[in-house]
């Protein structure tokens, strides 16, 4: 399967993921701390987008190209930071010689992508020998209202006969065995944890107006079946949709060595 372009996203994507005060904090520095071997570490960020991770890097002095398989995502970062050094590529096939990086960073992208097992073999190929490969992920709390909301819509949509699922990675576990397999050294940080606030209204919109990849390839009489009960089911389960509620968020990063 083909990865994800974030094309039809350019609009309005960083109103809807912005970075918390905790991940720009620590976050952003403990990636940094991981990607960069010595000073001028030469880092790839696959999957850049508009340069959410990308230019606070930047701005700490990191030594960064940002790839992206859309062009529009990176024409956004450009104008938001005009010395940023980009390419457009799919992550499967990179196009960079071979131990070229000396550090790599992936936020919250192979989900996306169709031929995750490819994109890591090549990650470990333009990795110098002792470089590292940094992959970013934000846990959920299973019982939060957002993850309750999302999911209660998702098995509506399967029942309907739909498909959310996007084409990359469907958990963790298949990435650490798989860079294991690789003969990789993985190692996991638990980085910041953290309570923001959200709506289950504000979940449901988001849901109903596409802004999250896992809505993109629902029919749409699919959609609106299925927000319809997700509407019905979260006044009777949730009481006051535009209540504040804190979830708990961590900003965890698995740390892989490949083999050289």
């Amino acid at each position: 399967m083909t990865s994800v372009p974030f094309d039809r996203a350019v609009s309005y994507y960083d109103r809807t993921r912005d970075l918390p005060d905790e991940i720009a904090r620590a976050g952003i520095q403990a990636m940094l701390d991981q990607l960069q071997a010595h000073r001028y570490a030469h880092i790839l960020e696959v999957g850049a987008g508009t340069g959410r991770i990308s230019i606070p890097l930047l701005e700490r002095g990191a030594q960064l190209v940002g790839v992206d398989l859309s062009q529009a995502m990176l024409g956004r970062l450009r104008e938001k930071y005009g010395a940023a050094r980009v390419a457009q590529a799919d992550a499967v096939d990179l196009p960079f010689p071979s131990r070229y990086f000396d550090g790599l960073l992936t936020v919250h992208l192979l989900h996306l992508v169709g031929g995750w097992r490819l994109a890591l073999r090549e990650f470990a190929r333009v990795l110098k020998p002792g470089g590292v490969y940094v992959n970013s992920w934000n846990w959920h709390a299973p019982s939060d209202v957002d993850a309750r909301v999302r999911d209660y819509w998702r098995g509506r949509v399967e029942a309907h006969g739909g498909e959310w699922r996007r084409p990359g990675i469907q958990e963790r576990e298949e990435l650490l065995a798989e860079v294991r397999d690789m003969g990789a050294a993985v190692e996991e940080l638990s980085v910041v944890r953290f309570f923001p606030q959200v709506t289950a209204s504000e979940v449901i919109e988001g849901i109903a107006e596409r802004l999250f990849s896992d809505t993109w390839n629902v029919p749409d009489d699919i959609l609106a079946a299925s927000v319809r009960e997700l509407r019905e089911w979260a006044k009777a389960t949730l009481g006051d949709l535009n209540r504040p509620q804190l979830v708990e968020r961590r900003f965890l990063l698995d740390v892989v060595r490949f083999r050289p």
